[in-house]
């Protein structure tokens, strides 16, 4: 017959794995409710106990979120696209640590940030990349950037040549092309479309995954761009002005922008590699960030 103490010992287990068990079940109610939030809390609690740290900034009023990784180096701010967040960065800061000071902040409106009063156009992303390194105390840094993000970095390298060492634009957006198609999801059908097109193939998505999707699309700083898109701010008519180093970094299965795109980039500005990258889609940091790490390294050490 047991005894009491063994009774006692027997217990703490079957005690912690009900537990486990209640909080694995409260993550997939939370999942299922707002699946985004919830994603993104997963991997800021990886990226945390990888050693990656959190900081907020004051940018004139608007306090911004940002991750910060590494010692040494060069700074290297890693640029986030539309309806993104710091969190798309997560696979590639420890690699790309290992040699910098990597920061990835949320743009104003996303993430963490709060949506800046100036608005939600490029040129607003841009002012605020500018106080962003202000507050770091930079002068000079590599800029990387994934679609809206390779955008305002191509801008801010037009603006501020002084201030970028070199350009990385990650299936970049900017150029309006023939057979490019809509981020923009206002139902099913279109969120549907919209994540085959990023992820350059197609897969079932439950009705609760695209739910969010379209809320996704719905948030100010999102919608706030769409609705108020400026053909002015496109690229076509600065690429001959970028004048820093510039490496395309395209994954060939992107369906939200046509490979024209990065060809246009590529003969446009005229110190421009381009590495195209098969089997990936519109976001090579998530898709391949040992490739990108490593093109990023070769081009910069």
């Amino acid at each position: 017959m047991a005894s009491a103490k063994e009774k006692s010992f027997s217990f703490f287990p079957m005690l912690l794995t009900l537990i486990a068990a209640g909080a694995l079940a409260a993550l997939a109610v939370r999942f299922y409710r707002r699946p985004w939030e919830t994603t993104r809390d997963v991997i800021r609690a990886g990226m945390l106990l990888a050693g990656i740290r959190e900081e907020t900034c004051n940018l004139g009023g608007v306090a911004m979120h940002y991750y910060c990784a590494g010692r040494r180096g060069m700074p290297v701010v890693l640029i986030h696209g539309l309806g993104s967040s710091a969190e798309t960065w997560a696979a590639l800061m420890p690699l790309l640590s290992r040699e910098y000071l990597v920061y990835a902040p949320d743009l104003p409106g996303f993430g963490k940030t709060p949506l800046a009063p100036e608005g939600t156009n490029v040129s607003t992303h841009m002012l605020y990349l500018e106080r962003f390194l202000d507050a770091l105390g930079y002068p000079r840094a590599i800029l990387v950037g994934n679609s809206l993000g390779g955008w305002i970095a191509t801008r801010f390298a037009v603006e501020h040549p002084e201030r970028v060492e070199r350009l990385f634009l990650l299936n970049s957006a900017g150029l309006r092309r023939e057979g490019m198609n809509s981020p923009y999801a206002v139902d099913h059908a279109a969120a549907r479309r919209m994540l085959e097109h990023t992820l350059g193939f197609s897969l079932p998505v439950p009705k609760f995954m695209l739910d969010e999707v379209v809320r996704n699309s719905q948030t100010p700083a999102y919608a706030g761009f769409m609705n108020s898109y400026d053909p002015r701010e496109e690229l076509d008519g600065v690429l001959a002005d970028v004048r820093v180093p510039t490496t395309i970094i395209w994954g060939e299965r992107d369906r939200l922008l046509p490979i024209i795109s990065a060809r246009d980039l590529h003969s446009g500005i005229a110190s421009s590699d381009m590495v195209l990258l098969p089997r990936v889609g519109h976001m090579p940091q998530i898709q391949a960030p040992a490739k990108v790490a490593r093109l990023i390294m070769e081009a910069t050490l």
